[in-house]
């Protein structure tokens, strides 16, 4: 069993085990922000790594347009350099950015770079892993897979894959879900007896990688 670091959003997330950046940091974002924040997310880095977009949970969301040739341009780069600084400056660079973070807090940007840092992990060559189109399922489109790009022992912990858990109210199970269309990462807790949102990196192993049967998450 490989171990995947997975992070609870509400009331608090904890980011932990982290290579680059180094910085522990503690964010709080509830479950429409992190829905928020992981579309933006993916559309600004997996979806430019892969050449197609990816599953989001609005339904309606569109990418930034005319920005698509510098932002894969811009992921090539971090793969060669990994620099997690300069290429979140590049990404978050344009009109579009100015009209996103104008009413949102200190706090709230933090958590967006945060969630942006997650997902660059992925890209580093220390990562241990990649992520890959995946068209298993007949029903879908804009799916991926996380495979494994080195050899893992039994109960090792994946360092750079990063998956956060928000719980889910009643109020915004149904604002936020669409049955068939977006509920690809709603987990049932048991002990909690209440759904939970799972997205972030960790969420592309719903896939079925081979290398990542029987992982166990926690808090």
């Amino acid at each position: 069993m490989v171990v995947v670091n997975t992070e609870i959003t509400n009331p608090e997330m904890k980011e932990e085990s982290i290579l680059r950046p180094k910085k522990n940091l503690t964010v709080n974002m509830s479950a429409r922000e992190l829905c928020e924040n992981d579309d933006l997310a993916t559309s600004l880095t997996v979806d430019q790594y892969l050449g197609f977009t990816t599953h989001k949970m609005n339904t309606k969301f569109r990418p930034i347009r005319g920005q698509g040739q510098r932002l894969t341009a811009l992921m090539k780069e971090f793969r060669r350099k990994c620099n997690y600084q300069e290429t979140y400056k590049e990404l978050i660079s344009g009109e579009w950015s100015r009209m996103y973070f104008l009413n949102k807090d200190m706090k709230q940007k933090k958590a967006f770079q945060t969630h942006i840092n997650r997902y660059l992990r992925m890209f580093d060559h220390l990562s241990g892993y990649e992520i890959r189109p995946c068209d298993r399922y007949s029903s879908e489109s804009g799916g991926a897979k996380l495979v494994s790009s080195k050899s893992w022992r039994k109960g090792e912990t994946i360092e750079n894959l990063l998956g956060c858990i928000a719980k889910l109210t009643k109020e915004e199970e149904r604002t936020l879900l669409e049955s068939g269309k977006n509920d690809f990462s709603v987990m049932y807790s048991t002990r909690q007896n209440r759904p939970q949102l799972w997205l972030g990196p960790a969420a592309y192993i719903n896939h079925g990688s081979r290398f990542l049967h029987g992982v166990a998450c926690y808090p």
